[in-house]
């Protein structure tokens, strides 16, 4: 595929017609185009970036993030998912100020990312917390989904959580009942944010389900990194959708394995559950910029169209047809709230 050329629309024929809803405003589902569908903006620790603004200048830092939106934009992308939620700095304003001067279209995420699982504002109070009460966690991530973030008006499309502990745990199985009542007051797709070398997708994917959440729609972001075949078949064989959404970040692993890995996931049949994305921010504080630029050289929004795509398109059983399915179909029916078609289902029609 030409990273000059970007992919043609084709009428939307799968997926209903309700729009999606974006930083500037709803676009329908086929207008969406070539979507990188796990990525971000800016990460940011808030406390820290408050009370000391000399880290980071704001301004210069959207400036930027408009500048590598070009890119992306001249390399054929025409929308991207924004997954930068409570618990990584969202800011709506940053975000704003960047949708305001991109032709490229922004979907954002709700939902929290907590390294132990339940942030402070909601740990001691909700079920089985020191003060039993329903949890205030759903009443404020549907906000960001029915009525808009911060008074925006702008809606999130997915909502979000996170647990690397292997088998989940407790903190686990609260945020699954939490997301999984969103998604079933609004339809919008879990993405959980896994450990793909514990290998612990399956159980998350298994724990949603018991909550009420088809497999199909959730997605195990980063399940992309792992090296392990078999375990990347059975995580597929579930239903869900999973995210090789880690390109160019090569300590994880490098873009050949996982190039290798999504093939033969292609070639089993489970080519409609595959998202393709970088998770690449503009900025992150996480990590001084020359600190991330020597551990992760090359990492860009454009990282799939200059390096990664023409490798992908040398494995057997994929083509271009495949790499449309990958980077329009797929997320397109993710974002309309549409569940993907079960393996069975997919050989079946084949």
């Amino acid at each position: 595929m030409s990273t000059e050329t970007p992919l043609p629309h084709d009428p939307i024929t799968t997926v209903r017609h309700d729009p999606v809803p974006t930083v500037r405003g709803p676009v329908a589902a086929a207008e969406l185009g070539v979507t990188l569908a796990h990525e971000h903006l800016f990460v940011l620790s808030s406390e820290f970036q408050s009370n000391f603004p000399h880290l980071w200048d704001r301004e210069a830092g959207v400036g930027e993030a408009v500048r590598q939106l070009e890119q992306a934009y001249a390399a054929g992308v025409r929308t991207l998912v924004d997954m930068t939620v409570l618990g990584q700095g969202r800011d709506i304003d940053l975000v704003r100020a960047v949708a305001e001067r991109t032709p490229v279209n922004i979907v954002l995420a709700t939902g929290v990312y907590s390294v132990d699982g339940i942030p402070l504002f909601a740990r001691f109070r909700g079920p089985g917390a020191a003060i039993e009460a329903e949890d205030p966690l759903i009443e404020l991530l549907l906000r960001d989904v029915t009525t808009g973030i911060a008074d925006s008006g702008v809606r999130a499309g997915l909502v979000k959580f996170a647990c690397e502990r292997t088998p989940p745990d407790g903190a686990a199985h609260r945020m699954a009942a939490v997301v999984a009542e969103v998604h079933r007051q609004t339809g919008v797709p879990v993405v959980v944010h896994c450990d793909p070398f514990e290998g612990n997708g399956i159980a998350l994917v298994r724990l949603l389900e018991k909550e009420g959440v088809t497999a199909g729609s959730v997605v195990v972001a980063h399940a992309g990194d792992s090296a392990d075949l078999d375990g990347l078949r059975a995580l597929a064989d579930t239903g869900c959708v999973l995210g090789y959404d880690r390109y160019g970040m090569t300590p994880f692993a490098p873009d050949e394995q996982r190039n290798a890995t999504l093939a033969a996931l292609v070639r089993a049949g489970h080519t409609a559950q595959l998202l393709v994305s970088q998770d690449h921010p503009v900025h992150i504080d996480y990590l001084t910029t020359e600190q991330r630029e020597r551990i992760y050289p090359g990492w860009s929004y454009v990282h799939l169209f200059e390096r990664v795509l023409p490798m992908l398109l040398k494995e057997p059983g994929i083509d271009d047809s495949t790499v449309r399915t990958l980077l329009v179909d797929n997320p397109r029916r993710l974002l309309s709230r549409i569940a993907a078609p079960h393996p069975t289902e997919a050989r079946d029609a084949a």
